[in-house]
């Protein structure tokens, strides 16, 4: 059997095309900066170069209050095509959420990835009681973020927390994508 070749081109970019499907993309961190609320919470986070192809965050996470539900978390998503920092707010639609339930519904549909925090309440504590939590050179675990959602580029999160309506903590965590 001959194949032509227009045919071939378009096996060969077919086969091309499934194997970067397959591969995906890779997200690893890239920035982190707390800009509000130390005296609350303060997240004494760094990321750093692990080798030459990951960088990991590693730090602690001091929580000098009792917290409760009424501590309400909302997270927006940025995102910069070209990864040089002139970032477009997505227009995703994810609800805010008390601290004891972000921790809860982190446990029922993440708890494979609890383990990178050391010292975290258990499941249905609440409140939480002061303490310190740390993170040991952890890698983004880049399979959390259904693969057809990602794109090349930088990915930021704003997560800010209100108490009563007004903000108290306000964190930035950068990510870059790439192809895997």
């Amino acid at each position: 059997m001959e194949f032509s070749r227009p045919m071939l081109i378009v096996v060969l970019i077919v086969i091309l095309y499934c194997n970067y499907q397959a591969l995906g993309i890779k997200l690893t961190f890239d920035s982190f900066e707390q800009t509000l609320g130390e005296e609350i919470v303060w997240l004494n986070l760094r990321v750093r170069k692990y080798n030459r192809t990951s960088s990991v965050i590693n730090g602690t996470i001091h929580m000098r209050t009792y917290a409760t539900n009424d501590y309400q978390f909302h997270l927006d998503v940025f995102y910069s095509r070209l990864g040089n920092q002139q970032f477009n707010h997505l227009p995703m639609k994810l609800p805010s959420a008390g601290i004891c339930d972000f921790l809860d519904n982190l446990y029922i549909n993440y708890g494979e990835y609890v383990h990178i925090f050391v010292n975290v309440p258990e499941k249905g504590e609440c409140p939480m009681p002061q303490r310190d939590m740390h993170i040991f050179d952890a890698e983004f675990p880049t399979e959390v973020i259904p693969q057809i959602v990602l794109r090349t580029g930088l990915w930021k999160a704003l997560m800010r927390g209100y108490i009563n309506g007004k903000e108290i903590v306000s964190c930035t965590l950068v990510l870059k994508a790439t192809d895997n």
